[in-house]
C-alpha cells in the first residue's frame, strides 16, 4: 500500500510535470507528423494513427507522443486542484461566499493580464485578432465561454480552463461538505453522474462536440476533481497495486472505443499517483532536476495563460524546416521564451492582486452566503436544462415540415487555389425550432490527397459549425449532406444568418455545378 499525501513541493512537481506535458501537446499537436488526440471528443483513427507514425518516424518519438498523449496533463492539474482545495479547506473552513471570493481575486488577474498579452503579441508580431474577438473577450471576462457553443476554444485554446476551474470552484465546497457529512458515496454518486452526462452527450448529442462540449465543463472532469478530493480525505491511505490493473485496461479500451472514452481521464490519473511515488525518489534524488520542476510548477499558471497565444511563431519555424532535430530544438526556445515573458508578467500580476486584497467583503454580504451560493448554482441549472431541451427537440422526427425553402449557390462554380475562404451562400433564419438543412450538389476534384480537397463549412454565427469533407471524384459526382440543428427562441431573438463557404485549407482546386440548399423548419 503506497502513501498518497503530497507535500507542497510535490504538488509544485506535479503541476510542474502538468504543465510541461500540455506546452509540449500544444505545440507538437501542430508540427508534423501530427497524430489529433481524444481530448474533447473521440475519434478511433487517432490510436492507428499514433502506432503508424511512430513505426514510420521513430526519430520523431517525443513529437509523436506529446502530439497525442500530453493533453492528459491537464488531469493533473485538475487532480492536484482537488487535492490542494480539500486539504486547505480541511486546514482554514471558510464559507462558500468566502472561497469563491478568495478563488477569484486570485484567478481574475492572471485572465486581465493574460487577454492584455495576447492582444499585444498580436499586434507586435502582425497576427489579426480573430473574428468576433469583442464578444469573445467579453465571455471570457465573463468566464462563460465553455457554456457558449464554439466559444470555448476561440482567441487562446487552452483558456477553456479558466471556464472549467471556475465550475469546479463553485462545485467545490458543496461536494466536500456533503462528502464530510454523509461520507465518501457523495464522490462516488458524483462520478457516477459525470459518466450518465458524459456519455448522453457523446451519443445523445449527435456527436456534435464543438456545439457544447462535454470536456470543456465540469460534469466532463469532476471524476478526476473527486478523485483528488479522496486522496486528501483518505490522508494516511494510499492506492494499492490492484488499482493498476483496471485503470491501464479502462486506458487502453478507451483508446479504441468511444463507450471507454470518458473513463481514460479518470484512468490516467490513477495510474500517475501511483506510478508518482515510485518515481518522486528518483526526482529527490536529483536535486537539479527537483529544484527546476518545482520552478516550473511555482509558475505554472503564467505558463498556462501565456503559452497557447505565444506557439505559433515557433510553430512555423518548425514547420518551414521539417526536421526532427530542429523540431525539438525549436520547442525547448518556445518553453524558454514563454517562461521569460511569464517571468516579466508575473510582477504585473502580483501588484494587481496586491490591491484586490485590500478589498474585504462586507459581514452583511458573508451574512448572505446561501443566496451567493445559489445563484450560479441556479444559472448552471438553468443552462443544463436549456441545452436539454435543444437534445430532446433534435431528436424529434420531421412530420410536420410547416416551410421548407430551398436556395441555389450564389458563387463561381470553380474554387481557384489561391482562394482560402469562398462564400457562397447566406441565408437568414425565419423561424426558431428544429432546423434540417440539406445540401446537394455535383463536384470535381483535383486528383489530390483528401486532406487537400477544400472543405463545405457550414455555420451559424455562436450557434453551430461544421464541415462536410469532400469524396475524391474524377469528373462530376453527385454528393449529398444533411445537417439538423436545433435555433431555441433565445438564440433567434437576434438574426441569424446560416453562411456556407468553401474552406481551401490546402490551396487545392474544386469545380460544383448544379448546387442547392433546402431548409425545412419543424413545428414544435
Amino acid at each position: 500500500m503506497e502513501r498518497t499525501e503530497f507535500s507542497k513541493d510535490d504538488s509544485l512537481i506535479i503541476k510542474g510535470l502538468a504543465i510541461l506535458a500540455i506546452m509540449l501537446h500544444n505545440f507538437f499537436r501542430w508540427v508534423e507528423p501530427t497524430t489529433g488526440e481524444n481530448e474533447f471528443g473521440f475519434a478511433a483513427h487517432t490510436v492507428y494513427k499514433f502506432t503508424e507514425q511512430l513505426a514510420a518516424h521513430p526519430q520523431e518519438f517525443i513529437n509523436i507522443v506529446f502530439s497525442y498523449l500530453g493533453h492528459f496533463g491537464v488531469q493533473l492539474f485538475i487532480l492536484i486542484s482537488g487535492y490542494g482545495l480539500t486539504k486547505s479547506m480541511l486546514a482554514k473552513p471558510q464559507c462558500w461566499t468566502a472561497f469563491m471570493g478568495n478563488r477569484l481575486k486570485k484567478l481574475y488577474p492572471l485572465l486581465l493580464v493574460a487577454i492584455a498579452a495576447f492582444f499585444t503579441f498580436n499586434f507586435v508580431f502582425g497576427y489579426d485578432v480573430p473574428d468576433h474577438f469583442e464578444r469573445e473577450t467579453a465571455y471570457k471576462l465573463l468566464l462563460i465561454h465553455t457554456l457558449q457553443p464554439y466559444s470555448g476554444l476561440t482567441m487562446c485554446g487552452p483558456w477553456w480552463f479558466f471556464g472549467l476551474i471556475v465550475q469546479l470552484y463553485i462545485l467545490f465546497p458543496i461536494l466536500l461538505g456533503l462528502t464530510q457529512r454523509h461520507g465518501t458515496k457523495i464522490l462516488a454518486m458524483t462520478v457516477a453522474i459525470s459518466y450518465m452526462w458524459i456519455l448522453l452527450a457523446l451519443f445523445f448529442y449527435d456527436h456534435e462536440a464543438g456545439s457544447l462540449m462535454a470536456m470543456q465543463n465540469a460534469p466532463g472532469h469532476l471524476p478526476e476533481f473527486c478523485f483528488g478530493i479522496w486522496l486528501a480525505l483518505r490522508r494516511n491511505t494510499g492506492l494499492n497495486h490492484w488499482w493498476l490493473l483496471p485503470a491501464l485496461t479502462a486506458f487502453m479500451l478507451g483508446n479504441f472505443f468511444e463507450a471507454f472514452y470518458p473513463f481514460t481521464f479518470l484512468a490516467v490519473s490513477v495510474i500517475f499517483v501511483i506510478g508518482y511515488n515510485h518515481v518522486k525518489s528518483f526526482i529527490a534524488h536529483h536535486r537539479i532536476l527537483e529544484r527546476a520542476l518545482i520552478f516550473v510548477g511555482a509558475i505554472s499558471m503564467f505558463l498556462f495563460a501565456l503559452h497557447g497565444f505565444m506557439r505559433q511563431p515557433f510553430i512555423d519555424f518548425a514547420e518551414s524546416h521539417g526536421n526532427a532535430a530542429i523540431s525539438l530544438l525549436t520547442a525547448l526556445v518556445y518553453l524558454a521564451a514563454v517562461i521569460v515573458v511569464s517571468m516579466i508578467i508575473k510582477p504585473i500580476y502580483n501588484f494587481i492582486l496586491r490591491l484586490l486584497d485590500k478589498i474585504h467583503f462586507p459581514p452583511i454580504i458573508l451574512k448572505a452566503d446561501k443566496f451567493f451560493m445559489a445563484t450560479p448554482l441556479l444559472l448552471l441549472a438553468a443552462v443544463s436544462i436549456y441545452h436539454g431541451a435543444s437534445l430532446i427537440q433534435k431528436h424529434l422526427e420531421f412530420d410536420k415540415n410547416i416551410l421548407t425553402e430551398q436556395y441555389s449557390f450564389k458563387t463561381e462554380n470553380t474554387i481557384e487555389p489561391d482562394t482560402l475562404y469562398s462564400d457562397i451562400l447566406h441565408i437568414r433564419f425565419k423561424r426558431s425550432g428544429l432546423i434540417k438543412i440539406t445540401i446537394d450538389a455535383e463536384i470535381d476534384t483535383e486528383t489530390v490527397d483528401n486532406d487537400s480537397i477544400p472543405l463545405l463549412v457550414t455555420e451559424i454565427e455562436n450557434l453551430f459549425w461544421d464541415n462536410f469533407i469532400m469524396p475524391q471524384t474524377e469528373g462530376f459526382q453527385s454528393v449529398h449532406f444533411e445537417k439538423n440543428i436545433y435555433c431555441s427562441f433565445f438564440d433567434h431573438r437576434k438574426t441569424k444568418y446560416l453562411k456556407l463557404y468553401f474552406w481551401n485549407r490546402r490551396k487545392s482546386a474544386m469545380q460544383f455545378r448544379n448546387a442547392k440548399v433546402k431548409i425545412d423548419y419543424q413545428k414544435w
